[in-house]
């Protein structure tokens, strides 16, 4: 919904703030590996799922430094979780896996999720309701697919665009 009161930057005073609850996707977001030319991945979901349940891209993805400082300097390990649409439980440990290789510490065990749904609203607002003051918690969800982003905010969820989070990378630099 169009918000007049918008302005350039408030995303990354939102990023700032030391008291959300962050949830961050894996596939875009905490992970790097191929993004292809329709914006989501280089095969669809379904070619996807086949070959990750074949070949363990997670084995090589790498974090952005960017990221990693990030999460480290502007959150507390026991308010970040992970939430990543995932197929199977191959995937699950395959993406379980690279979380703690490449962000040990930064979120527990019990934070890490997986939804078998797109609309990762449902899965947040649980989450909410069953750890905090539901969607009163100051909270936020960082994903790369618009979609996503869509059926987040529909559902009152507060989300921004990784490329929130890289502004606000270019601006502390």
């Amino acid at each position: 919904m169009f918000d007049p009161d918008y302005r350039l930057g408030h995303d990354t005073e939102l990023l700032k703030r030391k008291d959300l609850v962050r949830f961050f996707d894996i596939d875009g977001v905490l992970a790097v590996y191929g993004y292809g030319s329709d914006g989501i991945n280089v095969c669809s979901d379904e070619e996807f799922d086949d070959f990750v349940e074949a070949h363990d891209i997670y084995k090589t993805a790498i974090g952005p430094d960017f990221v990693k400082d990030y999460i480290t300097s502007f959150s507390e390990p026991d308010r970040n979780f992970v939430l990543s649409l995932s197929s199977t439980p191959t995937q699950d440990q395959q993406k379980i896996d690279f979380i703690n290789r490449v962000y040990p510490g930064l979120f527990l065990p019990e934070n890490i999720l997986f939804s078998r749904d797109s609309d990762k609203s449902i899965l947040v607002k649980k989450v909410l309701e069953d750890k905090y003051e539901g969607l009163k918690t100051p909270h936020l969800f960082i994903d790369d697919d618009t979609r996503v982003l869509y059926k987040l905010q529909v559902a009152g969820v507060t989300a921004v665009h990784i490329s929130s989070l890289l502004l606000l990378a270019g601006l502390t630099t």
